[in-house]
């Protein structure tokens, strides 16, 4: 691989040059002088390629470093900060979301299984990106619809989410929410349930508005993703959803 002239990065000394490679060492210029560095050991925690596809290529070169047991290691240690995250979540009694499809796309949602909180409405931050400052890894998105000329009585549900584990909301300043890769469902069109019957009763009337995302309770959530598994018949997909809502439960302690 040809390392010379490369572009790096280095936490402490900032960018460089790849000047010379050659065996165990890389030389890098920097501004303040030429700097040696173990290869491709260096890559590992102090230097980093400012070209995407070099660093994925010394990232495949890495990998193959390091054990299957230091690998079982590190996903152990993962694992065990990600339970610790949950156990120890400051769980908020409105910490769901349920979306219009007001200012995002239903196909790109679905595509990406990311989806936009929305643009302020008013106010000196209008038309800036509105932070979910409520939702953290115990939240799910709702995805609900009313097409173009229907009553908004109509409105549907046809989907859901949760957020991905290491989603905070108060840091999610463009607006752009991830899912979690493991629990999210695309409803067919006879699973999808009428968005209004669960929330007409406490909510006032049946108007949705201009805003793209509306948060609401958790207990209210959980019974969706309950009703729901009761609509999906395939086997394959009741796994999944119920997988979900059990995933759910926990993060929420419900």
């Amino acid at each position: 691989m040809q390392l010379e002239g490369k572009s790096i990065q280095h936490m402490k000394f900032g960018k460089g040059i790849v000047k010379e490679s050659g065996g165990k060492y890389i030389t890098v210029q920097f501004e303040e002088g030429e700097k040696q560095f173990l290869y491709p050991d260096a890559f590992f925690k102090f230097l980093v390629f400012n070209d995407k596809k070099m660093q994925e290529k010394i990232d495949i070169i890495l990998d193959g470093m390091i054990s299957k047991e230091e690998k079982d290691r590190e996903a152990e240690i993962r694992e065990q900060e990600r339970v610790h995250k949950i156990q120890t979540l400051k769980v908020e009694l409105n910490s769901q979301a349920a979306f219009g499809m007001i200012q995002n796309a239903k196909e790109n949602v679905f595509d990406a299984w990311t989806i936009f909180s929305g643009n302020y409405l008013s106010g000196k931050s209008k038309g800036k990106p509105k932070p979910p400052i409520k939702l953290k890894l115990n939240s799910a998105c709702l995805l609900t619809e009313c097409l173009a000329g229907e009553a908004e009585s109509k409105r549907r549900i046809i989907g859901a989410f949760m957020v991905n584990d290491d989603f905070v909301g108060s840091n999610c300043q463009d607006g752009i929410i991830k899912s979690h890769e493991n629990f999210r469902i695309k409803l067919k069109t006879n699973e999808m349930l009428s968005f209004w019957d669960y929330f007409s009763n406490d909510e006032g009337p049946q108007k949705w508005g201009g805003a793209e995302m509306k948060y609401f309770t958790n207990i209210k959530m959980q019974h969706i993703l309950n009703d729901i598994q009761t609509k999906i018949t395939d086997l394959k997909r009741q796994q999944l959803v119920s997988e979900f809502y059990q995933y759910f439960c926990y993060v929420n302690r419900l």
